[in-house]
Protein backbone atom coordinates (compact mmCIF):
# COMPACT_ATOMS: atom_id res chain seq x y z
CA UNK A 1 0.00 0.00 0.00
CA UNK A 2 1.35 3.43 -0.99
CA UNK A 3 2.65 5.67 1.79
CA UNK A 4 0.30 8.68 1.82
CA UNK A 5 2.15 10.69 4.47
CA UNK A 6 3.40 14.15 3.55
CA UNK A 7 7.12 14.41 2.90
CA UNK A 8 9.88 16.95 2.27
CA UNK A 9 12.95 16.51 0.10
CA UNK A 10 16.47 16.84 1.51
CA UNK A 11 19.65 16.43 -0.51
CA UNK A 12 21.80 13.55 0.79
CA UNK A 13 24.62 16.08 1.01
CA UNK A 14 22.55 18.46 3.12
CA UNK A 15 24.95 18.43 6.09
CA UNK A 16 27.95 18.90 3.76
CA UNK A 17 26.53 22.07 2.21
CA UNK A 18 28.92 24.95 3.03
CA UNK A 19 26.05 27.14 4.28
CA UNK A 20 24.79 24.39 6.59
CA UNK A 21 28.29 23.55 7.83
CA UNK A 22 28.97 27.18 8.68
CA UNK A 23 25.70 27.49 10.61
CA UNK A 24 26.25 24.12 12.31
CA UNK A 25 29.65 25.24 13.58
CA UNK A 26 27.99 28.25 15.19
CA UNK A 27 24.81 26.54 16.44
CA UNK A 28 23.52 22.99 15.74
CA UNK A 29 20.15 24.17 17.07
CA UNK A 30 19.91 26.65 14.17
CA UNK A 31 20.32 23.78 11.68
CA UNK A 32 17.53 21.91 13.49
CA UNK A 33 15.37 25.04 13.11
CA UNK A 34 16.03 25.08 9.37
CA UNK A 35 15.06 21.40 9.06
CA UNK A 36 11.94 22.06 11.16
CA UNK A 37 10.95 24.94 8.87
CA UNK A 38 11.21 22.78 5.72
CA UNK A 39 9.18 19.99 7.33
CA UNK A 40 6.55 22.46 8.54
CA UNK A 41 6.12 23.91 5.03
CA UNK A 42 5.76 20.42 3.54
CA UNK A 43 3.25 19.33 6.17
CA UNK A 44 1.05 22.42 5.99
CA UNK A 45 1.62 23.30 2.29
CA UNK A 46 2.69 26.89 3.01
CA UNK A 47 4.91 27.15 -0.11
CA UNK A 48 7.95 28.15 1.95
CA UNK A 49 6.29 30.72 4.24
CA UNK A 50 6.73 30.31 8.01
CA UNK A 51 6.75 32.27 11.27
CA UNK A 52 10.04 32.16 13.16
CA UNK A 53 8.54 31.85 16.65
CA UNK A 54 7.01 28.35 16.30
CA UNK A 55 10.24 27.05 14.76
CA UNK A 56 12.19 28.30 17.80
CA UNK A 57 9.75 26.58 20.15
CA UNK A 58 9.95 23.28 18.26
CA UNK A 59 13.69 22.86 18.81
CA UNK A 60 14.46 25.25 21.67
CA UNK A 61 16.03 27.89 19.46
CA UNK A 62 16.72 31.55 20.13
CA UNK A 63 16.62 34.87 18.25
CA UNK A 64 20.36 34.43 17.70
CA UNK A 65 19.62 31.24 15.75
CA UNK A 66 17.16 33.16 13.58
CA UNK A 67 19.88 35.71 12.85
CA UNK A 68 22.30 32.93 11.87
CA UNK A 69 19.84 31.46 9.37
CA UNK A 70 19.04 34.86 7.86
CA UNK A 71 22.69 35.86 7.53
CA UNK A 72 23.49 32.49 5.90
CA UNK A 73 20.75 33.07 3.33
CA UNK A 74 18.74 30.02 4.45
CA UNK A 75 15.82 32.16 5.66
CA UNK A 76 14.66 35.43 4.11
CA UNK A 77 13.01 38.32 5.93
CA UNK A 78 10.77 40.88 4.13
CA UNK A 79 12.86 43.10 1.85
CA UNK A 80 15.54 40.48 1.13
CA UNK A 81 17.70 40.73 -2.01
CA UNK A 82 17.57 37.10 -3.24
CA UNK A 83 16.71 37.05 -6.95
CA UNK A 84 15.03 33.66 -6.83
CA UNK A 85 12.76 33.82 -3.77
CA UNK A 86 9.49 35.73 -3.27
CA UNK A 87 9.07 38.39 -0.61
CA UNK A 88 7.25 37.21 2.54
CA UNK A 89 4.63 39.36 4.25
CA UNK A 90 5.52 41.41 7.32
CA UNK A 91 6.21 39.18 10.30
CA UNK A 92 6.82 36.13 8.11
CA UNK A 93 9.94 34.33 6.88
CA UNK A 94 10.58 32.61 3.54
CA UNK A 95 12.63 29.39 3.48
CA UNK A 96 15.23 29.89 0.71
CA UNK A 97 14.59 27.89 -2.51
CA UNK A 98 11.77 25.90 -0.86
CA UNK A 99 9.59 25.47 -3.97
CA UNK A 100 12.71 24.70 -6.03
CA UNK A 101 13.03 21.35 -4.26
CA UNK A 102 9.59 20.63 -2.77
CA UNK A 103 6.00 20.31 -3.92
CA UNK A 104 3.85 23.43 -4.02
CA UNK A 105 0.33 23.54 -2.61
CA UNK A 106 -1.07 23.86 -6.15
CA UNK A 107 0.97 20.86 -7.28
CA UNK A 108 -0.32 18.72 -4.41
CA UNK A 109 -3.90 19.78 -5.15
CA UNK A 110 -3.57 18.98 -8.86
CA UNK A 111 -2.04 15.59 -8.09
CA UNK A 112 -4.87 14.81 -5.67
CA UNK A 113 -7.54 15.80 -8.19
CA UNK A 114 -5.86 13.78 -10.93
CA UNK A 115 -5.74 10.75 -8.63
CA UNK A 116 -9.45 11.06 -7.85
CA UNK A 117 -10.32 11.35 -11.55
CA UNK A 118 -8.17 8.35 -12.39
CA UNK A 119 -9.73 6.26 -9.63
CA UNK A 120 -13.23 7.24 -10.78
CA UNK A 121 -12.49 6.39 -14.40
CA UNK A 122 -11.03 3.00 -13.38
CA UNK A 123 -14.07 2.23 -11.23
CA UNK A 124 -16.42 3.12 -14.09
CA UNK A 125 -14.55 0.85 -16.51
CA UNK A 126 -14.67 -2.05 -14.07
CA UNK A 127 -18.36 -1.45 -13.48
CA UNK A 128 -19.08 -1.38 -17.20
CA UNK A 129 -17.07 -4.57 -17.75
CA UNK A 130 -18.95 -6.42 -15.01
CA UNK A 131 -22.40 -5.35 -16.20
CA UNK A 132 -22.23 -3.87 -19.73
CA UNK A 133 -26.03 -3.44 -19.97
CA UNK A 134 -26.48 -1.69 -16.61
CA UNK A 135 -26.24 1.80 -18.09
CA UNK A 136 -28.63 0.99 -20.97
CA UNK A 137 -31.56 -0.32 -18.95
CA UNK A 138 -34.93 1.06 -20.16
CA UNK A 139 -36.13 4.08 -18.23
CA UNK A 140 -39.71 4.54 -17.00
CA UNK A 141 -40.50 6.16 -20.36
CA UNK A 142 -39.05 3.34 -22.44
CA UNK A 143 -35.88 5.20 -23.50
CA UNK A 144 -32.29 4.16 -22.93
CA UNK A 145 -29.71 6.27 -21.15
CA UNK A 146 -26.14 6.62 -22.38
CA UNK A 147 -23.49 4.78 -20.40
CA UNK A 148 -22.02 6.99 -17.71
CA UNK A 149 -18.49 5.79 -18.52
CA UNK A 150 -18.92 6.83 -22.18
CA UNK A 151 -19.91 10.37 -21.24
CA UNK A 152 -16.99 10.54 -18.80
CA UNK A 153 -14.53 9.46 -21.50
CA UNK A 154 -15.98 12.00 -23.93
CA UNK A 155 -15.57 14.75 -21.34
CA UNK A 156 -11.95 13.70 -20.70
CA UNK A 157 -11.21 13.66 -24.43
CA UNK A 158 -12.67 17.14 -24.83
CA UNK A 159 -10.59 18.42 -21.91
CA UNK A 160 -7.40 16.96 -23.44
CA UNK A 161 -8.22 18.59 -26.76
CA UNK A 162 -8.82 21.93 -25.07
CA UNK A 163 -5.46 21.72 -23.30
CA UNK A 164 -3.69 20.83 -26.54
CA UNK A 165 -5.22 23.87 -28.22
CA UNK A 166 -4.15 26.12 -25.34
CA UNK A 167 -0.59 24.76 -25.43
CA UNK A 168 -0.40 25.18 -29.21
CA UNK A 169 -1.66 28.73 -28.92
CA UNK A 170 0.79 29.56 -26.11
CA UNK A 171 3.74 28.11 -28.06
CA UNK A 172 2.92 30.02 -31.24
CA UNK A 173 5.36 32.88 -31.94
CA UNK A 174 2.36 34.88 -33.09
CA UNK A 175 0.93 34.93 -29.58
CA UNK A 176 1.56 38.31 -27.96
CA UNK A 177 3.75 37.70 -24.89
CA UNK A 178 5.57 40.84 -23.72
CA UNK A 179 7.44 38.80 -21.10
CA UNK A 180 8.83 36.40 -23.71
CA UNK A 181 9.60 39.20 -26.17
CA UNK A 182 11.48 41.05 -23.41
CA UNK A 183 13.66 38.03 -22.66
CA UNK A 184 14.45 37.48 -26.36
CA UNK A 185 15.31 41.15 -26.87
CA UNK A 186 17.37 41.33 -23.67
CA UNK A 187 19.35 38.18 -24.43
CA UNK A 188 19.93 39.38 -27.99
CA UNK A 189 21.40 42.63 -26.65
CA UNK A 190 23.73 40.67 -24.35
CA UNK A 191 25.02 38.64 -27.31
CA UNK A 192 25.47 41.80 -29.38
CA UNK A 193 27.65 43.24 -26.61
CA UNK A 194 29.90 40.18 -27.05
CA UNK A 195 29.91 40.60 -30.88
CA UNK A 196 28.12 37.27 -31.27
CA UNK A 197 26.17 36.79 -34.49
CA UNK A 198 22.77 35.27 -33.84
CA UNK A 199 19.32 34.88 -35.33
CA UNK A 200 16.41 34.47 -32.88
CA UNK A 201 13.81 32.01 -34.13
CA UNK A 202 10.81 30.00 -32.97
CA UNK A 203 13.07 27.80 -30.83
CA UNK A 204 14.11 30.91 -28.86
CA UNK A 205 10.44 31.79 -28.29
CA UNK A 206 9.63 28.21 -27.19
CA UNK A 207 12.61 28.02 -24.80
CA UNK A 208 11.76 31.39 -23.19
CA UNK A 209 8.12 30.34 -22.82
CA UNK A 210 9.07 27.05 -21.17
CA UNK A 211 11.43 28.80 -18.75
CA UNK A 212 8.47 30.90 -17.59
CA UNK A 213 5.43 28.63 -17.98
CA UNK A 214 6.93 25.21 -17.21
CA UNK A 215 10.07 25.84 -15.16
CA UNK A 216 8.47 28.63 -13.10
CA UNK A 217 11.10 31.36 -13.40
CA UNK A 218 10.30 35.06 -13.67
CA UNK A 219 11.71 37.20 -16.50
CA UNK A 220 13.88 38.98 -13.92
CA UNK A 221 15.38 35.70 -12.71
CA UNK A 222 15.99 34.52 -16.28
CA UNK A 223 17.77 37.74 -17.24
CA UNK A 224 19.82 37.64 -14.02
CA UNK A 225 21.21 34.24 -15.02
CA UNK A 226 21.54 35.32 -18.68
CA UNK A 227 23.70 38.29 -17.68
CA UNK A 228 25.96 35.98 -15.73
CA UNK A 229 26.16 33.46 -18.59
CA UNK A 230 27.19 36.12 -21.12
CA UNK A 231 29.88 37.67 -18.91
CA UNK A 232 31.45 34.57 -17.36
CA UNK A 233 34.73 33.66 -19.12
CA UNK A 234 33.78 30.01 -19.53
CA UNK A 235 30.05 30.19 -20.26
CA UNK A 236 29.93 33.20 -22.60
CA UNK A 237 31.42 31.16 -25.45
CA UNK A 238 28.97 28.28 -24.90
CA UNK A 239 25.63 29.94 -24.11
CA UNK A 240 24.78 31.50 -27.47
CA UNK A 241 21.02 30.94 -27.61
CA UNK A 242 18.01 30.81 -25.28
CA UNK A 243 17.51 27.04 -25.85
CA UNK A 244 21.10 26.49 -24.65
CA UNK A 245 20.46 28.87 -21.73
CA UNK A 246 17.47 26.77 -20.65
CA UNK A 247 19.40 23.52 -21.10
CA UNK A 248 22.12 24.69 -18.67
CA UNK A 249 19.93 26.95 -16.51
CA UNK A 250 20.27 24.99 -13.25
CA UNK A 251 24.09 24.88 -13.45
CA UNK A 252 24.21 28.56 -14.39
CA UNK A 253 21.89 29.54 -11.55
CA UNK A 254 24.04 27.74 -8.96
CA UNK A 255 27.19 29.36 -10.34
CA UNK A 256 25.61 32.84 -10.39
CA UNK A 257 24.38 32.48 -6.80
CA UNK A 258 27.79 31.26 -5.63
CA UNK A 259 29.49 34.25 -7.29
CA UNK A 260 27.06 36.69 -5.67
CA UNK A 261 27.52 35.31 -2.14
CA UNK A 262 29.50 37.49 0.32
CA UNK A 263 33.04 36.25 0.90
CA UNK A 264 33.64 34.31 4.19
CA UNK A 265 35.20 36.33 6.99
CA UNK A 266 37.41 33.73 8.69
CA UNK A 267 40.32 31.69 7.35
CA UNK A 268 38.54 28.37 7.87
CA UNK A 269 35.38 29.63 6.20
CA UNK A 270 37.42 31.00 3.30
CA UNK A 271 39.12 27.66 2.73
CA UNK A 272 35.76 25.90 2.87
CA UNK A 273 34.25 28.33 0.38
CA UNK A 274 37.20 27.99 -2.03
CA UNK A 275 36.82 24.20 -1.99
CA UNK A 276 33.10 24.45 -2.65
CA UNK A 277 33.57 26.95 -5.50
CA UNK A 278 36.25 24.77 -7.12
CA UNK A 279 33.93 21.77 -6.94
CA UNK A 280 31.08 23.69 -8.57
CA UNK A 281 33.44 25.11 -11.22
CA UNK A 282 34.81 21.66 -12.07
CA UNK A 283 31.29 20.25 -12.44
CA UNK A 284 30.27 23.11 -14.72
CA UNK A 285 33.40 22.76 -16.87
CA UNK A 286 32.97 18.99 -17.18
CA UNK A 287 29.32 19.48 -18.18
CA UNK A 288 30.35 22.05 -20.79
CA UNK A 289 33.11 19.83 -22.18
CA UNK A 290 30.74 16.87 -22.47
CA UNK A 291 28.22 19.05 -24.25
CA UNK A 292 30.85 20.36 -26.70
CA UNK A 293 32.15 16.84 -27.30
CA UNK A 294 28.62 15.62 -28.09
Amino acid sequence: MADKRAFAQFDVGYLDNPKIMEVFDASPIAVCMHIASVLYCAQHLTDGIITAGPMQRKVGGSPADVTLLVEAGLWHLPGHACEFCPQPDAGKVYVHDYTEHNRTSDGVKRASEAGKKGAKALWEKKRAAQNPDADRMPTAYGSHSEPESDSSEIAMAREKERKREEEAKASSPETVRPDIDGIIQGFSELLKANDVKHKPGKNWHDAARLLIDKDGYTPEQIMYVARFATTDEFWKSNILSIPKLRDKFESLKIKAQAQARPKPSTGAQARLQVGFDLMQETRAEMSGQLELGA
